[in-house]
């Protein structure tokens, strides 16, 4: 997020390289807050087996670091680029749903009872997460009031604020998970499976 904030303060600078640099590290910023969802939610998930753990821990770790690589090619910042961004920064969050489905089904499948008070929470996060991206896809509500939200209430704002609001969902439900693994041992079914 501190990231977002510089380069938000600094995109006005005269100088057009200092304004991409900017703009370079807000996208890392996305990079680095994709992989700070991903950790807890993998590492805990899995706590009771270390081989899938570790699968789809170096598989984000894979995703994020190709996104980086990316991000040093010459086009990355331009306007033709903008929709493979996108669907590159959709493709590395949506991944997350092959873990999560692997875990329901490695629980005992829906009616397990980790999975009838985890999943809830991951689908709200990402019930977020996807209105935060459609405000900042669509320029909803600018787009039917033009000029009239320049300073308060554009999508930019309200995609920030939702993303603020899902890393907060997401710290809270990461904090219930290590409680609750913390405190819960683990079945043989999901050790061995």
């Amino acid at each position: 997020m501190l990231c977002s904030v510089g380069y938000h303060l600094f995109c006005c600078h005269r100088s057009e390289k200092t304004c991409r640099r900017w703009l370079a590290l807000d996208y890392a910023g996305i990079s680095v807050g994709i992989l700070g969802c991903y950790v807890p939610g993998v590492f805990y998930a899995f706590y009771c087996n270390s081989f899938w753990r570790q699968v789809y821990l170096l598989t984000v770790l894979a995703l994020i670091l190709a996104v980086f690589a990316a991000q040093i090619h010459p086009h990355y910042l331009t306007q033709k680029w903008k929709k493979l961004r996108s669907a590159m920064f959709c493709s590395v969050a949506g991944y997350g749903i092959i873990p999560a489905c692997h875990w329901v089904w490695l629980n005992g499948g829906f009616n397990a009872d980790i999975v009838h008070v985890f999943l809830p929470r991951v689908m709200v996060m990402y019930l977020i997460a996807a209105s935060a991206f459609l405000f900042y896809i669509s320029k909803i509500p600018e787009r039917y009031f033009p000029g009239q939200l320049n300073y308060l209430g554009a999508s930019h704002q309200l995609w920030h604020v939702l993303v603020v609001v899902m890393f907060y969902w997401w710290h809270q439900t990461a904090i219930y998970i290590m409680n609750y693994r913390h405190n819960q041992p683990c079945t043989d079914y999901t050790s061995s499976a």
